[in-house]
């Protein structure tokens, strides 16, 4: 419900499904696996965005994705529920991966899949996406070419839209253009279909195919939807014909790819130095190649100062990331000041996902 927006009736099925799960746990205190109901709620509790807080704090609800993890880790370390072990490893790793930054989790979690990513759908989606988080992206590459393929088995083409992204980010045009279009193609939903054409036409832009550029953008415009943020994004690029430069746009693929020193090579040949996205990108990638903070901070500093009236993502995403810098140093006043300035800035692409983040490490460096 969350995810398609449907945010009042979420509300509600929350409030019911919390009081239903409360009593059974008052009644049967020591029935551990009714923390995996229980987990799963609190944890999503933490999701809720701020207009709907209030229908929660009516119906008297409490949790926090803290709470939440704790309580489905208790599940997933307990003998008595090791039935439910895949089932519980999935929910904890689809939380991890939309609801915090945490490369440690992201790796444990990793672990503990192992090679059941080979037998199990949802299980290489987790494994897919945690690694993809951590930056190994041949990682990622041999986990989605190596997945179950039981004729048997209901088709999960999302997996395709992800080996196509994990090709593109090693620059493989013609891997990653054979994966998109197969997925547009076979995929009969509706989601990441304008992303998917998005993507072939970054591929044709960076090719300098004009002629499939526009025919990919016009396939954007025409088919799919946007529930999601990433076809919301894929459509407003369409509509607007808009593209970043080509070194800025293979810097930031090379970089979702894990493949930092790349990214830096690639960025450091740009020159339009009062650019948004350059100063943001500089961070990320320094960041991940462990370079002072002061320096990190500073390049989003930069690119927050000169996107703040942008509807683009970037300064948002800047104060989320300054935010968690400080966390981690423990300056807990500062990380806090950057949270809220990420949270009251509405309007920008992927607000969602880059609002829930901000919420989460405001409840930690609050308390």
């Amino acid at each position: 419900r969350l995810k398609f927006e449907e945010y009042s009736t979420a509300a509600y099925e929350f409030i019911k499904a919390y009081k239903l799960l409360e009593k059974n746990q008052e009644k049967f205190p020591d029935f551990v696996l009714n923390k995996k109901g229980l987990g799963l709620i609190h944890a999503l509790l933490g999701a809720v965005p701020e207009q709907f807080q209030w229908i929660l704090n009516l119906a008297g609800l409490e949790g926090g994705i803290d709470l939440g993890f704790s309580e489905l880790n208790e599940v997933l370390n307990s003998e008595e529920c090791k039935l439910y072990e895949t089932e519980v490893l999935f929910l904890l790793s689809f939380l991890q991966i939309n609801l915090t930054e945490n490369d440690e989790l992201n790796q444990q979690y990793l672990d503990r899949i192992g090679e059941r990513y080979q037998n199990n759908l949802l299980l290489n989606f987790a494994a897919a996406r945690l690694s993809h988080n951590l930056g190994l992206n041949d990682y990622c590459l041999n986990v989605l070419e190596n997945r179950s393929s039981f004729k048997r088995k209901l088709s999960f083409y999302y997996l395709d839209y992800l080996q196509g992204m994990s090709y593109l980010y090693k620059l493989d045009y013609k891997k990653a253009k054979n994966k998109f279009e197969y997925f547009s193609v076979n995929f009969k939903g509706v989601n990441y279909i304008k992303s998917a054409y998005h993507k072939l036409a970054w591929i044709a832009f960076l090719q300098q195919n004009s002629e499939k550029k526009d025919e990919y953008f016009a396939k954007v415009i025409s088919e799919g939807n946007t529930s999601i943020d990433e076809d919301k994004v894929a459509l407003k690029d369409a509509e607007s014909v808009y593209f970043s430069s080509p070194v800025l746009l293979k810097a930031r693929l090379l970089y979702d790819g894990g493949y930092y020193e790349k990214a830096l090579s690639q960025i450091i040949a740009f020159e339009q130095i009062d650019n948004i996205e350059y100063w943001y990108r500089l961070a990320r990638i320094k960041s991940k190649l462990n370079f002072k903070n002061n320096e990190i901070i500073a390049h989003y500093q930069k690119s927050y100062d000169l996107g703040k009236e942008s509807t683009a993502y970037y300064a948002p995403m800047s104060a989320l990331q300054i935010g968690l810098i400080y966390e981690k140093q423990s300056e807990f006043v500062k990380a806090e000041i950057y949270f809220n300035k990420c949270l009251s800035m509405s309007g920008s692409d992927y607000e969602r996902g880059i609002h829930q983040k901000a919420k989460s490490g405001l409840g930690r460096v609050s308390d």
